[in-house]
């Protein structure tokens, strides 16, 4: 009796034994597989060889701090710096109206000059207009031509919008006076010595002097007296010419934009000489038409091309290269 006892209560024993181990056993699973769980679910991020990483909700996020979304979208730090710029306006030009000058003389009655106005900041096609306030000193016209009518100041003002500017003009110049000396001196033979081309020839002109009339009251380019060697390249001939007065203004700059010739000849004969020198140095300039000539780029060429003037009176001839040209002209004509 006891021995079946016995044997029952170690049956007992051993299946008490079976059941905690499979509970242990079934724990132990069911907490791996909790455990792998979560460590899946605590892997948040995957690292890629370019350096990127995927999230769980599909962005991608690479170094240089973008990221792309599953639309196929991206995003960037970069993007609003680039933006600002892109949405920055550049500031509008202020406003401003200037002249080619401010201040200038003219030293002989119809001597004119062209003031050239600059206006920016305005509406294309703002029109500009000049006025003088003495017209019995200087007149100006709708282009800016300024031109002396007699010795005083004159202020010239320049409107564009309701911008202005203003000019002084000062004109310089004794007025023309009756040959009364010579008239009376001569009263029987008034009438040879008035028609005489040997008295008119005969007229004494500071050819230095209009130059520097010309270049105070023109825009002409930097120039420089030629020296015997300019003169022997640019105007061959012209030193083997006896002259009184030689005054051969040249532009050494690349951009040859005019030059000014002035020489008084000895010799009257030798006045188309003289002249056909000054016509070889445009024809240099312009070119034949198969290739560059001297002046090379197109605007001075065609300076020397349409601006172009070669002009005598008795013994003195003049070439004269540049915008105002015909002004310059008219000039050296009333010195005669």
């Amino acid at each position: 009796m006891k021995h079946r006892t016995y044997t029952m209560i170690a049956a007992l024993a051993l299946s008490l034994s079976l059941l905690a181990g499979c509970g242990s056993q079934s724990g132990s699973s069911q907490s791996g597989s909790e455990n792998t769980g979560s460590q899946s679910s605590s892997s948040e991020d995957i690292s890629t060889p370019d350096g990127s990483s995927s999230t769980p909700d599909g962005s991608v996020s690479t170094p240089d701090g973008s990221s792309s979304t599953p639309d196929g979208s991206s995003s960037s730090s970069q993007d609003n710096g680039d933006q600002e710029e892109t949405d920055g306006q550049k500031p509008e030009a202020k406003p401003a109206l200037s002249l080619s000058s401010t201040d200038f003389t003219l030293f002989q009655a119809s001597a004119s000059y062209t003031l050239k106005a600059t206006v920016t900041g305005l509406p294309q096609g703002t029109k500009v207009t000049y006025q003088s306030g003495n017209e019995k000193v200087a007149t100006v016209d709708d282009s800016g031509k300024i031109t002396a009518v007699a010795p005083g100041t004159a202020k010239v003002t320049v409107t564009a919008g309701d911008l202005t500017a203003t000019c002084v003009v000062r004109c310089k110049f004794e007025t023309e006076k009756p040959d009364s000396g010579s008239g009376s001196s001569s009263s029987g033979s008034g009438s040879s010595s008035s028609g005489s081309g040997a008295e008119s020839g005969s007229t004494t002109v500071d050819l230095a002097a209009f130059y520097e009339t010309v270049q105070s009251s023109y825009q002409m380019p930097s120039l420089t007296l030629a020296d015997q060697v300019l003169m022997d390249q640019f105007y061959a001939g012209l030193s083997a010419i006896s002259l009184n007065q030689n005054g051969v203004y040249v532009n050494a700059m690349t951009m040859n934009n005019g030059e000014l010739a002035l020489v008084e000849v000895k010799n009257s004969s030798d006045v188309d000489k003289v002249k056909a020198i000054f016509q070889a140095r445009i024809d240099y300039m312009v070119g034949d038409g198969n290739g560059p000539g001297g002046a090379w780029y197109p605007e001075p060429t065609r300076i020397w091309d349409e601006c172009s003037r070669i002009v005598s009176n008795g013994n003195y001839v003049m070439m004269v290269v540049g915008e105002d040209c015909d002004s310059i002209v008219s000039d050296f004509n009333a010195l005669f």
